[in-house]
Protein backbone atom coordinates (compact mmCIF):
# COMPACT_ATOMS: atom_id res chain seq x y z
CA UNK A 1 0.00 0.00 0.00
CA UNK A 2 1.77 3.14 -1.18
CA UNK A 3 -0.45 5.61 0.69
CA UNK A 4 -1.47 4.51 4.16
CA UNK A 5 -4.03 7.25 4.70
CA UNK A 6 -4.77 10.86 4.00
CA UNK A 7 -6.71 13.30 6.13
CA UNK A 8 -7.69 16.62 4.65
CA UNK A 9 -8.29 19.72 6.71
CA UNK A 10 -9.91 22.60 4.92
CA UNK A 11 -9.41 25.82 6.83
CA UNK A 12 -10.31 29.38 6.14
CA UNK A 13 -7.58 31.93 6.82
CA UNK A 14 -9.03 35.40 6.27
CA UNK A 15 -5.75 37.07 7.14
CA UNK A 16 -5.27 40.70 7.89
CA UNK A 17 -3.15 42.63 5.41
CA UNK A 18 -1.76 44.76 8.22
CA UNK A 19 0.70 43.26 10.68
CA UNK A 20 -1.22 44.88 13.55
CA UNK A 21 -4.28 42.65 13.19
CA UNK A 22 -4.53 39.02 14.25
CA UNK A 23 -5.65 36.58 11.53
CA UNK A 24 -8.88 34.68 11.92
CA UNK A 25 -8.75 30.92 11.37
CA UNK A 26 -11.88 28.81 11.03
CA UNK A 27 -12.06 25.06 10.51
CA UNK A 28 -14.31 24.01 7.68
CA UNK A 29 -14.22 20.22 7.40
CA UNK A 30 -12.16 17.10 7.98
CA UNK A 31 -12.27 13.95 5.88
CA UNK A 32 -10.32 10.71 5.69
CA UNK A 33 -9.99 9.54 2.10
CA UNK A 34 -7.98 6.32 2.35
CA UNK A 35 -6.10 3.99 4.67
CA UNK A 36 -8.97 2.65 6.69
CA UNK A 37 -6.91 -0.49 7.40
CA UNK A 38 -4.33 1.69 9.24
CA UNK A 39 -6.55 4.19 11.06
CA UNK A 40 -10.26 4.79 11.42
CA UNK A 41 -11.19 8.38 12.20
CA UNK A 42 -14.38 10.06 13.24
CA UNK A 43 -13.39 13.74 13.28
CA UNK A 44 -15.88 16.54 12.86
CA UNK A 45 -15.95 20.29 13.08
CA UNK A 46 -18.44 21.78 15.50
CA UNK A 47 -19.23 25.29 16.67
CA UNK A 48 -17.95 25.98 20.18
CA UNK A 49 -19.67 29.34 20.32
CA UNK A 50 -20.78 31.98 17.80
CA UNK A 51 -17.25 32.79 16.68
CA UNK A 52 -15.20 29.63 17.25
CA UNK A 53 -15.14 26.29 15.43
CA UNK A 54 -13.40 23.35 17.09
CA UNK A 55 -12.18 19.91 16.04
CA UNK A 56 -13.73 17.00 17.93
CA UNK A 57 -13.65 13.27 17.42
CA UNK A 58 -11.72 10.06 17.77
CA UNK A 59 -9.24 7.98 15.84
CA UNK A 60 -8.29 4.36 16.25
CA UNK A 61 -4.70 3.74 15.12
CA UNK A 62 -4.55 0.04 14.36
CA UNK A 63 -0.75 -0.40 14.03
CA UNK A 64 2.41 1.11 15.52
CA UNK A 65 3.92 3.72 13.19
CA UNK A 66 7.71 3.39 12.96
CA UNK A 67 10.33 4.56 10.45
CA UNK A 68 8.85 2.27 7.77
CA UNK A 69 6.12 4.92 7.50
CA UNK A 70 6.65 8.48 6.34
CA UNK A 71 4.65 11.61 7.08
CA UNK A 72 4.22 14.90 5.26
CA UNK A 73 1.86 17.88 5.20
CA UNK A 74 0.97 19.59 1.93
CA UNK A 75 -0.73 22.99 1.93
CA UNK A 76 -2.96 24.21 -0.89
CA UNK A 77 -4.41 27.69 -1.29
CA UNK A 78 -7.56 29.09 -2.90
CA UNK A 79 -7.20 32.87 -3.03
CA UNK A 80 -10.82 33.56 -4.00
CA UNK A 81 -12.33 30.85 -1.81
CA UNK A 82 -13.90 29.15 -4.84
CA UNK A 83 -12.33 25.71 -4.21
CA UNK A 84 -9.79 26.10 -7.02
CA UNK A 85 -6.76 25.14 -4.97
CA UNK A 86 -3.14 25.60 -5.98
CA UNK A 87 -0.32 23.76 -4.23
CA UNK A 88 1.68 26.06 -1.97
CA UNK A 89 5.45 25.90 -1.47
CA UNK A 90 4.74 25.92 2.28
CA UNK A 91 4.92 22.33 3.53
CA UNK A 92 6.28 19.87 6.05
CA UNK A 93 8.57 17.69 3.93
CA UNK A 94 8.18 13.93 3.72
CA UNK A 95 10.14 12.31 6.54
CA UNK A 96 10.09 9.10 8.59
CA UNK A 97 7.49 9.16 11.38
CA UNK A 98 10.13 8.94 14.14
CA UNK A 99 11.99 11.96 12.71
CA UNK A 100 8.72 13.90 12.49
CA UNK A 101 7.99 13.08 16.14
CA UNK A 102 11.45 14.37 17.20
CA UNK A 103 11.12 17.54 15.10
CA UNK A 104 7.94 19.29 14.03
CA UNK A 105 5.56 17.35 16.31
CA UNK A 106 7.66 18.05 19.43
CA UNK A 107 7.91 21.73 18.51
CA UNK A 108 4.12 22.20 18.23
CA UNK A 109 2.80 19.64 20.72
CA UNK A 110 2.05 22.42 23.22
CA UNK A 111 -1.00 23.26 21.04
CA UNK A 112 -2.45 19.81 21.86
CA UNK A 113 -2.14 19.94 25.67
CA UNK A 114 -5.45 19.39 27.52
CA UNK A 115 -7.40 18.94 24.26
CA UNK A 116 -6.05 15.55 23.10
CA UNK A 117 -4.57 12.36 24.50
CA UNK A 118 -1.73 12.26 21.96
CA UNK A 119 1.58 11.31 23.58
CA UNK A 120 3.93 14.04 24.77
CA UNK A 121 7.38 13.70 23.20
CA UNK A 122 10.66 14.55 24.91
CA UNK A 123 14.00 15.43 23.28
CA UNK A 124 14.73 11.77 22.54
CA UNK A 125 11.58 11.46 20.42
CA UNK A 126 9.01 8.69 20.36
CA UNK A 127 9.45 5.63 18.20
CA UNK A 128 7.28 3.89 17.28
CA UNK A 129 4.14 6.00 17.61
CA UNK A 130 1.95 3.53 19.52
CA UNK A 131 -1.29 2.08 18.22
CA UNK A 132 -4.29 3.04 20.28
CA UNK A 133 -7.43 5.08 20.68
CA UNK A 134 -6.84 8.85 20.38
CA UNK A 135 -9.29 11.72 20.81
CA UNK A 136 -9.58 15.46 20.21
CA UNK A 137 -11.86 17.54 22.38
CA UNK A 138 -12.50 21.19 21.51
CA UNK A 139 -9.18 21.53 19.66
CA UNK A 140 -8.82 25.14 18.51
CA UNK A 141 -6.21 26.29 16.01
CA UNK A 142 -3.91 28.89 17.56
CA UNK A 143 -4.31 31.70 15.01
CA UNK A 144 -1.47 33.69 16.56
CA UNK A 145 0.93 31.08 15.10
CA UNK A 146 -0.07 31.79 11.47
CA UNK A 147 3.03 33.12 9.69
CA UNK A 148 2.57 36.69 8.38
CA UNK A 149 3.44 35.69 4.80
CA UNK A 150 0.38 33.42 4.42
CA UNK A 151 -2.15 35.18 2.21
CA UNK A 152 -5.88 35.57 2.69
CA UNK A 153 -8.28 32.91 1.39
CA UNK A 154 -9.03 29.22 1.87
CA UNK A 155 -6.17 26.94 2.86
CA UNK A 156 -6.24 23.16 2.79
CA UNK A 157 -3.79 21.00 4.72
CA UNK A 158 -3.34 17.42 3.49
CA UNK A 159 -1.72 15.04 5.96
CA UNK A 160 -0.18 12.05 4.18
CA UNK A 161 1.17 8.92 5.81
CA UNK A 162 2.93 6.59 3.39
CA UNK A 163 3.64 3.02 4.31
CA UNK A 164 5.86 0.30 2.96
CA UNK A 165 4.83 -1.09 -0.42
CA UNK A 166 3.12 -4.46 -0.19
Amino acid sequence: MAYAFAIRFAMLFPLALSMDLTPEVTYQRVEQTMGFDIIRTNFRITKFNRTCAVLNGTGELLIDLDNHYTFQIIFEHSRLGNNQFNRSPIRVPEQPVCEFMKGAYREFQYMLVDTTNYPQVGPEGLCPFPAGHYWNRNLVFDDTKVPPFMSEGFWRAILLFKGPSV
